[in-house]
């Protein structure tokens, strides 16, 4: 074996002779295992960043890692040996918060699919969804989701009821835009919902009105959002969309999530999967809580939180097969910092056009935009130290940087108040597009994980033009500040926010490591030109760093370091093989990636046409293209995006099943 070149010495010769060791040590007793893979770039991931090119799996475990002749004595006469040809392999992808129910509800859904596109062509799709659909849903709800919202208003102005008033339809319509703070409705939909004139605002949220006047306009944001209720789907059709979402995720080398927003609904509906063998990655689940009214509410809120995350929690030690794990908790402290919406909280005020025109080149700081996280900090701090001393954890979302420091200080303040409690707790902030620096070294002062998305650190409509002006210059070296967070100390932990963006881990990767996007990646802004194909303020993270986040730092913050995570000796068999050597390819090509093959506690769950060629292996279930060539139809690009081009987006107009998201950014 060589030392990997370009690496400053992360993947060291001390790895790979302590791999080798230990796989002879253990030689002479070794099992025949079931598969072998030998000839191939295997990284470990482990403390010491080992490099080797064999490993065998017995049982779903791995029994032996090191050089191809330390793995001789691990193959037998029933042992399917894969030669990887070189080719990359590594542990399984951990995606510490994505809403897996959601997306695969969105994946059967009438999808905009995160286009920039104008008001014409935001029409001109959704009428094809309505005349796919024929007949038999003339009157039925249509869910339009995963519109990019901020580049519908650049490019057409206010968008409102009057616009989606001219479809030819009598149905009521609503559009999710992809941040989930913002729903676009027509008329038929507020007069179903009896929204009205006199309709207040709702709690942590807005009801959008026309100009002049109380009459809404059809936007809803944040709170306002809960006003309009379509029938929820069925169970089948929420069953079908796990199955979309978890063969995603397979194709995607995702072999363990976390679903930052969940329910009972999520807990039989996965229950039914794992029951029918159909659950191909590890799933951990955030139960929502929303915080009570007073400090008089914080012991029943903890009290039914506990019992409801009892039931159902599995307690079983981690093994090859994927469980249910129920072990924290997830709340919302804000909401988002892009322009129009702002309702993030944040330390110092937005910043408005002085002339009132978002075109203006002068911006200055308007008192009046400041908002408060959804929770005080003394119910926030009550709360936690309820759920802590219960031995349940918490992921919360805070998008500015206001939100940030109320959930580092209710951490502070559990440390203050047991202080020999140290490690019994795990705090994950999500997102921190915002942050302050006064901040940045609190996350390893007190031991909070930053699960941070990667991919919002390129260039697109949701910061050019209205955003960075909104926060004004001297606040771009605070977003998405993940360099300056891991230079205080505390490691990154990923999480792609799915279906948020699309679901490109590699694609993230890139932009951790260049804080660019790719122009030839449908997935990325940067695939529609300047302005999109810039540079992002701040500075990039190693390519080692990005991919620790994504394996084994997930893998810490779940508790499940021991089983997953990383590839060692009697770990599960969670890996995955690449098509390209993610350490070796040039930075421009790091978002260019493809999973060829995705093992689960050693099962194959999803190959490549030609990695089943290969390699070899035929994988639990068969590919897409081989039995249901309609999810692929009825998703712009296809179901997994690699299709979509700008050329062909006003072609594609499949209606998508109808569903319902039930992810949620406020109280």
């Amino acid at each position: 074996m060589a030392l990997t070149p370009g690496l400053g010495g992360a993947f060291s010769w001390l790895g790979i002779i302590g791999l080798g060791l230990a796989s002879i040590a253990g030689a002479s007793n070794a099992e025949p295992a079931d598969v072998v893979f030998r000839n191939g770039r295997i990284y470990a991931l482990d403390d010491v960043s080992s490099v080797a090119s064999a490993l065998a799996v017995k049982g779903g475990i791995i029994s032996a890692l090191g050089a191809d002749a330390d793995t001789e004595p691990f193959i037998g006469v029933d042992t399917q040996v894969i030669d990887l040809h070189g080719r990359m392999l590594m542990p399984g992808l951990i995606d510490s918060h994505m809403h897996v129910l959601p997306g695969g509800l969105a994946l059967l859904n009438c999808d905009m699919n995160y286009q920039p596109v104008d008001v014409n062509q935001l029409l001109s799709h959704i009428q094809g969804c309505i005349d796919g659909d024929g007949e038999k849903a003339k009157t039925d709800w249509l869910e339009v989701v995963n519109l990019d919202y901020p580049s519908l208003v650049t490019k057409s102005g206010e968008v409102n009821k009057r616009d989606l008033d001219k479809l030819q339809t009598e149905r009521p319509i609503v559009i999710r835009s992809s941040d989930y703070h913002t729903v676009l409705v027509n008329s038929r939909a507020l007069e179903i919902s009896n929204i009205t004139a006199a309709t207040p605002d709702p709690p942590g949220g807005k009801i959008e009105r026309l100009s002049g006047g109380q009459e809404p306009s059809g936007v809803l944001q944040d709170a306002g959002r809960d006003l309009v209720n379509p029938p929820p789907p069925t169970e089948a059709v929420r069953l079908e969309a796990c199955r979309a979402a978890l063969r995603l995720l397979r194709q995607a080398g995702i072999t363990t999530f976390q679903e930052a927003v969940a329910g009972p609904d999520h807990h039989v509906l996965f229950s039914q999967l794992r029951g029918s063998d159909e659950l191909t990655a590890r799933a951990y689940f955030d139960f929502s809580i929303d915080p009570p009214e007073s400090m008089e509410g914080v012991q029943a809120l903890v009290s039914s939180t506990l019992a409801a995350i009892i039931r159902m929690q599995d307690t079983s030690i981690i093994g090859p097969k994927p469980t249910l794990k129920w072990q924290a908790i997830k709340g919302f402290l804000d909401g988002v910092i892009t322009y129009p919406a702002r309702t993030a909280a944040v330390v110092d005020p937005y910043w408005n056009p002085v002339n009132g025109s978002e075109t203006s080149d002068k911006w200055a700081p308007d008192p009046s935009t400041m908002n408060q996280p959804y929770w005080s900090q003394e119910i926030l701090n009550a709360t936690l130290e309820g759920l802590f001393l219960a031995g349940i954890d918490a992921q919360l979302h805070v998008d500015g940087d206001l939100a940030v420091r109320y959930g580092l200080n209710a951490a502070q303040a559990f440390r203050e108040k047991y202080p020999d409690r140290k490690g019994d707790f795990k705090l994950g902030l999500a997102h921190e597009e915002l942050s302050h620096q006064d901040d940045w070294a609190r996350f390893a002062e007190l031991g909070v994980d930053p699960i941070m998305s990667f991919q919002w650190a390129q260039l697109s409509s949701f910061y050019i033009p209205s955003t960075f002006s909104s926060l004004g210059d001297y606040r771009k070296g605070n977003l998405q500040a993940h360099r300056r967070i891991e230079e205080a100390g505390r490691p990154i932990v990923y999480g792609s926010d799915w279906p948020i963006d699309p679901l490109d881990e590699f694609l993230a990767l890139k932009v951790a490591v260049t804080r660019t996007g790719d122009p030839t990646n449908p997935n990325s802004p940067a695939s529609f030109g300047p302005p999109y194909d810039g540079i992002f303020p701040g500075d990039p993270i190693s390519r080692e760093s990005a991919l620790r986040a994504i394996t084994i730092n997930g893998a810490r913050f779940l508790r499940a370091e021991a089983a997953i995570g990383s590839l060692e000796v009697g770990k599960m068999a969670d890996l995955i093989v690449l098509e390209r050597n993610y350490f070796e390819v040039p930075e421009e090509e790091i978002g260019r990636q493809r999973v060829l093959l995705t093992m689960v506690g050693g099962e194959v769950v999803f190959a490549t046409d030609n990695a089943q060629s290969e390699f070899g292996v035929t994988p639990k279930f068969p590919n897409l293209s081989q039995t249901d060539g309609q999810l692929n139809r009825r998703a712009m690009g296809g179901f997994d995006r690699r299709d979509l081009s700008r050329e062909g987006v006003a072609a594609v107009s499949i209606l998508r099943r109808r569903g319902q998201c039930p992810h949620k950014h406020h109280v």
